[in-house]
């Protein structure tokens, strides 16, 4: 009954899926110059129907002196960039965008609290692109899911309880059991690994550092989640190493896969049967990298789109001319820190690094790091007897002198925490700014 209902409640979203679906999966070897073709057509309509009707990009076109329209995809990367510190400079103008109806506020991870406007429409897009992905790893609307994710919106705004009773109806509808991202406590972890066995998920899917938690969690506990026949692990949010990748399809025994998106902009590109390669929707979006950094254009169905609009996420490799297949993803630009060596010549290095150097330890539930005052503080919080400093230290610094960074001891201080510490949203703080 369930079922029938769903279909009807979601029946144009459900018929605009099936077209999503056959077209990626019949233009699956699109050329290059058709896929550029057909991002260009839809990109200059995007671009003319902003400059006509959207204020912020009628002053934006005017203030930057930007042509029409465009006849290649490379005269777009000659755009300004647009940031979040420039929308959210622009508030006022930004939300005299036609055809508001909400709005989504990003910045718990990524920078600057900045406001973005929405409609049904970002809904929609968002819904189709997501199960679009998720239908090429088999995973499909209703599909039993197990979400580790967080609640940001209790935290804020008005008519809290209504939206928490409505989200739990919109979970129950789409077969969906939610279990809290926030609590990483070892009765918490036992929890969701109950909650695995007892719902029996098709899938699961939560940010990297809480999967990992749990990967850490069973390893150390000699759980294994095997025997489930759950179908894909998706990691969201936050990038995961080859490494945890790996483990957790041991654990599990199916593939890992990543999702990937912002709320600014929805689901913007899946892996298959992997963690990577990350297909983009290139329908819409067009993605080019500049000094490796993603700057995305929105050509889908948008309240507001985005042109030219930096993600502030980083790559590892160059690409040329629009982007297709993401080959990986190194985290945010925000997540680097400098360090200083023995002598005092300073490294700045991804936090990233630092990561896989510590990996090597299942009995670490977190770790947080900040910089400051050329001293490098490192929060840990772990499973079971806490690993000494000196042992931390030791392979911090081998791990460091294989990069070619010869540390020197002193300025790094290890500090213990009983808990993870996480954003509103429920994904792992890297970076820990101290006053």
């Amino acid at each position: 009954m369930l079922n029938y209902l769903f279909k009807i409640y979601l029946k144009k979203r459900l018929q605009a899926l099936s077209i999503e679906e056959d077209f990626y999966i019949t233009n699956k070897h699109l050329s290059q110059e058709k896929k550029e073709n057909i991002q260009l057509n839809k990109f200059n309509i995007i671009w003319r129907n902003s400059y006509e009707n959207i204020p912020f990009y009628k002053n934006w076109k005017e203030k930057h002196n930007l042509p029409n329209k465009i006849y290649n995809l490379s005269q777009l990367e000659d755009f300004p960039v647009l940031t979040k510190k420039i929308i959210s400079d622009n508030r006022n103008l930004v939300f005299k965008t036609p055809g508001i109806k909400r709005q989504t506020l990003t910045g718990g991870t990524s920078g600057i609290a900045t406001p973005f406007p929405m409609n049904l429409s970002d809904a929609d897009s968002a819904w189709i692109n997501t199960f679009t992905g998720r239908s090429l790893n088999q995973i499909y609307p209703r599909s039993k899911l197990l979400m580790i994710w967080g609640h940001s919106h209790l935290f804020s705004g008005r008519h809290v309880i209504l939206k928490d009773f409505r989200n739990k109806i919109k979970d129950y509808l789409n077969n969906i059991t939610r279990v809290s991202a926030y609590d990483l406590s070892d009765k918490n972890l036992q929890k969701i690994i109950n909650m695995i066995i007892k719902t029996k998920p098709k899938y699961i899917i939560g940010y990297g550092s809480c999967l990992k938690a749990i990967l850490n969690f069973c390893t150390l506990n000699k759980i294994r989640l095997s025997a489930f026949k759950i179908r894909r692990i998706v990691n969201t949010s936050e990038t995961l190493s080859d490494y945890d990748a790996n483990k957790l399809e041991e654990l599990f025994n199916c593939p890992v896969i990543n999702e990937y998106g912002m709320a600014e902009a929805g689901v913007i590109g899946y892996s298959v049967s992997a963690l990577y390669p990350i297909n983009i929707f290139y329908r819409d979006f067009i993605l080019f990298e500049k000094s490796k950094r993603i700057i995305l254009t929105t050509i889908g169905q948008k309240c507001f789109p985005l042109i030219n609009y930096d993600t502030e996420d980083l790559v590892c490799e160059d690409y040329n001319g629009s982007i297709y297949f993401l080959k990986s993803l190194a985290g945010k630009e925000r997540d680097v820190i400098k360090i200083e060596d023995l002598d005092c010549k300073l490294h700045t290095i991804s936090v990233i690094v630092l990561d896989h150097i510590f990996k090597q330890l299942d009995s670490l539930r977190s770790i947080h790091y900040s910089s400051k005052k050329n001293m490098l503080h490192i929060y840990f919080s772990y499973f079971g007897d806490r690993p000494s400093n000196s042992s931390l230290l030791e392979i911090l610094v081998k791990g460091l002198k294989i990069e070619g960074i010869h540390l020197r001891k002193e300025i790094v201080k290890f500090i213990p925490i009983d808990e993870p510490i996480k954003t509103k949203a429920g994904k792992r703080k890297v970076i820990i700014k101290e006053r």
